[in-house]
């Protein structure tokens, strides 16, 4: 038998001899991977999945021309390409009109089906899933100064317009006191074209900026900007949700060291006249201690091992349940917390290595 065939069968036996212990400190390693692992797993795709989450707050850039000329297919098409793949653009215009009982009114055209897409956290009734078949949407407090009745009459300019019983909308914003119409109806209506178009730049707050600059470039003659509130929001609420998440972790991870610190040194003090045989029969201070923080380095990797498992399953379910997607484990994060479950060990075990470092062999042997 060589001498790391003898190392290892000594380490397993220490670790199944006192197994009351060793599952203490395993279970202690295991809680800390898991924690750690599921941090920074929710952490590395938290921006990610907020940002899908904040798709149905409606468009988080605005794009408007100058001097209200209408935009161009030309525009347009510029605007589809600097926004990417997942965007969502909705051409838009506004006027002032007046109701068959005289109440004022802002009045927008767009298209319809987009502008429900775009705004999927809205409430409506009546919406039909294709939209198809509407002419327009009544916001939540344009219905209530609106006369009752089975149609809409709008008029703008001396021209009227009427409509059927609409769907309602109610958003919780500027938007319930105005309705909206199909673009075609609108511009009818009023003559206006669309000069505004409401923009979806599905990323991270870093690449809506980046978004909102390749437009600005783009389009000298129109002026793009951000949603505040929309923008703001985002950026806010990733950056509480990670401090929160390192934080409850930094805390986690500290309790479990001072457990792992207090399951070593109970395991040195229970081993003491193991230790002291050791050294009686030569074994030097490095050897002893070398073989301590093996048997703890072990333990670390077996723990990491499993708490890596066991983060898996509940990543994939605080996605779903938080997300409504998949939080899928990322192999890359295997090695660091392997790596970092061993630091810990080490670092718990620093105290009882001063311990073992003490250990006088005659006075233990003697019994004192």
């Amino acid at each position: 038998m060589n001498s790391r065939q003898l190392l290892l069968r000594l380490l397993l036996k220490a670790v199944w001899v006192r197994k009351d212990r060793s599952l203490t400190a395993l279970i202690s390693v295991a809680v800390v991977a898991t924690i750690a692992t599921a941090a920074l797993t929710i952490y590395s795709d938290l921006e990610g999945k907020l940002s899908h989450e904040f798709r149905g707050f409606g468009a988080n850039v605005i794009v408007t021309k100058q001097q209200s000329s209408p935009l161009t297919p030309d525009d347009l098409s510029r605007i589809d390409a600097i926004a990417g793949v997942k965007r969502l653009v909705v051409p838009v215009a506004y006027a002032v009109a007046a109701s068959r009982g005289g109440a004022k009114v802002v009045i927008g055209g767009a298209d319809l089906e987009k502008l429900v897409q775009m705004n999927s956290s809205w409430s409506i009734t009546g919406w039909s899933a294709t939209g198809k078949a509407t002419q327009a949407i009544v916001g939540s407090r344009a219905a209530e100064i609106l006369p009752e009745g089975s149609s809409i009459n709008i008029s703008v300019g001396g021209r009227t317009k009427q409509f059927a019983a609409s769907p309602v909308f109610h958003s919780g914003s500027d938007e319930d006191s105005r309705i909206y119409m199909n673009m075609a109806d609108f511009t009818q209506l009023s003559g206006i074209q669309p000069s505004t178009a409401l923009v979806r730049v599905e990323g991270r707050p870093l690449e809506i900026q980046n978004a909102i600059t390749q437009l600005s470039a783009a389009l000298p003659d129109a002026e793009a900007k951000p949603v505040r509130q929309i923008t703001q929001a985002q950026t806010s609420v990733v950056g509480k949700t990670r401090s929160l998440v390192l934080a409850s972790s930094a805390v986690v991870v500290v309790l479990i060291m001072l457990c792992m610190v207090a399951t070593f040194t109970s395991s040195v003090l229970e081993r003491r006249k193991d230790f002291a045989v050791m050294k009686a029969l030569g074994a030097s201070n490095r050897t002893v201690n070398s073989l301590f923080a093996a048997e703890a380095a072990l333990l670390a990797l077996s723990g990491s091992i499993v708490g890596y498992i066991l983060v898996c399953g509940i990543a994939f379910g605080i996605g779903k349940v938080n997300f409504e997607a998949a939080i899928l484990p990322q192999p890359v994060l295997l090695l660091p917390v392997l790596l970092g479950s061993v630091v810990l060990a080490l670092l718990a075990s620093t105290a009882p290595l001063r311990l073992l470092q003490q250990i006088q062999p005659a006075g233990i042997l003697r019994g004192e």
